[in-house]
């Protein structure tokens, strides 16, 4: 099925490997949520004294998150809050990978423009509309800027990192619609062969 600019085109559905996709992203998760959080301390989003998401959200459930720790060579660790920005990270990239077996145009950008959505829905409307953060339109333009960048990043390194899981889990090419795989398969050949013509010329 067609659609415009091939946004929502299915991939092949021999090529498709949701087992694997499914690993993968758990894996590109775990990496893209440290990427993430060294990105914060490079480009804080936040002012000095006001709270993270995270914090809030285990407050408003009932949680104490100087409670949610572990002490580790001599420093407190906060689990609690750690839990809940790599779960974010881990749910919202392994969806993303399952979702690029179907919807190639998924990984548009390297993951950009998912890394962008993903911040348009969580920091503009969810967090405000959640208490977890103030509305968008209050918070400083250093905060939407960093966010906005820091999901791209985000993104990218996911890209790169489900990639190499799948390759490794499944020896075969990333799904894609028929007519991609056509072209891809065109494109290896005709290198090949100009190879073998560049030999004979020798």
């Amino acid at each position: 099925m067609k659609t415009p600019f091939g946004l929502l085109d299915l991939s092949a559905p021999e090529s498709r490997r949701p087992g694997a996709a499914l690993a993968a992203g758990l894996v590109a998760g775990l990496s893209s949520g440290a990427i993430k959080m060294a990105w914060e301390a490079f480009l804080p989003p936040r002012k000095p004294g006001r709270e993270v998401p995270p914090v809030t959200l285990l407050k408003n459930n009932g949680a104490d998150p100087d409670e949610l720790t572990y002490t580790y060579n001599g420093n407190e660790v906060p689990w609690g809050v750690l839990s809940v920005h790599f779960g974010f990270s881990v749910v919202t990239v392994a969806a993303y990978s399952v979702l690029a077996e179907y919807f190639p145009k998924v990984k548009l950008w390297g993951g950009a423009a998912y890394g962008i959505g993903a911040f348009l829905v969580a920091h503009e409307v969810l967090l405000p509309k959640q208490g977890l953060s103030p509305a968008a339109k209050d918070l400083p333009a250093e905060e939407h800027v960093s966010e906005l960048l820091g999901h791209v990043l985000w993104m990218w390194e996911a890209e790169v990192v489900r990639r190499s899981v799948r390759q490794m889990l499944t020896n075969t090419p990333d799904a894609e619609t028929r007519e991609a795989a056509l072209r891809n398969l065109g494109d290896t050949a005709r290198a090949g062969a100009g190879q073998v013509l560049s030999r004979f010329k020798r």
